[in-house]
């Protein structure tokens, strides 16, 4: 029997992609984005689930009862908990809508069995996360909690993210509005194989220094397209951010094993954003030009995500469109290892 998915802050649909890759038999009932763009990208890779376009908070709680899901998948804005945003927690606005979901968890009537949510780095830390796991806690849910990086599996792409995996299967307890949660994260999933990166004496773990350059991890030659002349010039970075920028570039070549985090900014901003393409040449010794340095087109960002070749823009969709969506979506192989966890061994 297929498992009922409904699929909050979905996005281009990389949670929807996650589950196929893991094999699990599922029917989303429901996709909710505000986002007009990712749900056109949406529909038309999955033009069979309905996707609903609205403030979740405003919808009715009939609707919620209706949707009969056995999963929730949620991936909220990652904004009041990010290291570059003013963490601001609960107090931000764009908390409120899962504020919301995890208030509506304690009123729906059928609550689904199994949750999994995706943040930033820096949730785990939140007064959010202490008001989820205190929620989960009183209904009898069962949850783990990780913090992961695609490097893990093989994937030349550092993106940590907290991730929760929670099951309906436990006794509710009673959890004063107090009550704390120390840090016990893991990075290992249970019959999965992840590289393991070091940890300091406290438990912590660097997964940039402690497998950025780990044999196992492909190199980003694997990921790449193979770009006619045009397609490569339209990549190339302009002479004048190479000029101006080109010092704050995090700067990789086919044959490195590592790049950084995309963002929504990507192409828009130099620093922090991604990685930019050296052909030719030595990173540091040949100086970067037009003519070797480019960036990573959509497709190739997508690939070290983990999305499927499947994976299509609707031909509206603008390049710069392409970049912001995939920015804001998640690590498809990651949550793939973790949806494969959740319903079949946990």
């Amino acid at each position: 029997m297929a498992v009922r998915v409904a699929e909050f802050y979905s996005g281009i649909g990389g949670m929807h992609f996650a589950l196929r890759e893991a094999g699990v038999a599922c029917e989303v009932v429901g996709a909710f984005d505000i986002n007009a763009v990712a749900n056109d990208v949406y529909r038309h890779n999955f033009p069979g689930v309905r996707v609903m376009q609205r403030s979740i908070e405003t919808l009715p709680h009939a609707l919620f009862e209706a949707l009969r899901a056995d999963l929730w998948t949620m991936s909220p804005p990652c904004q009041p908990y990010t290291r570059q945003g003013r963490q601001q927690g609960s107090d931000d606005a764009r908390a409120r809508s899962f504020l919301f979901l995890i208030g509506l968890l304690g009123r729906l009537e059928r609550r689904p069995a199994r949750l999994l949510v995706e943040n930033v780095a820096g949730f785990e830390r939140s007064d959010t996360r202490a008001v989820l796991l205190r929620q989960l806690t009183r209904l009898g849910y069962r949850f783990e909690e990780y913090l992961l990086n695609p490097l893990q599996l093989c994937y030349p792409n550092s993106r940590t993210r907290y991730y929760l995996v929670a099951r309906r299967d436990a006794a509710p307890r009673e959890c004063p509005d107090d009550c704390e949660f120390p840090p016990r994260f893991r990075h290992a999933v249970p019959g999965a194989s992840l590289i393991q990166p070091p940890a300091d004496p406290a438990g912590r773990v660097d997964f940039e220094r402690g497998v950025w350059h780990h044999a196992e991890v492909r190199q980003v030659g694997c990921f790449l397209e193979d770009l006619s002349p045009a397609a490569a010039a339209a990549a190339r970075l302009p002479q004048k951010t190479v000029d101006r920028h080109g010092y704050v570039h995090d700067v990789v070549t086919p044959q490195d094993r590592r790049t950084c985090c995309f963002t929504k900014g990507y192409t828009h901003y130099a620093e922090g954003t991604g990685s930019v393409l050296q052909t030719a040449g030595a990173v540091g010794v040949d100086p970067m030009t037009p003519e070797n340095t480019r960036y990573f087109t959509p497709r190739e960002v997508a690939n070290l995500m983990g999305f499927p070749p499947s994976l299509s823009f609707p031909a509206a969709t603008t390049t710069r469109q392409q970049y912001r969506l995939l920015g804001n979506s998640l690590s498809v192989a990651v949550v793939a290892v973790l949806a494969d966890y959740l319903l079949h061994r946990m």
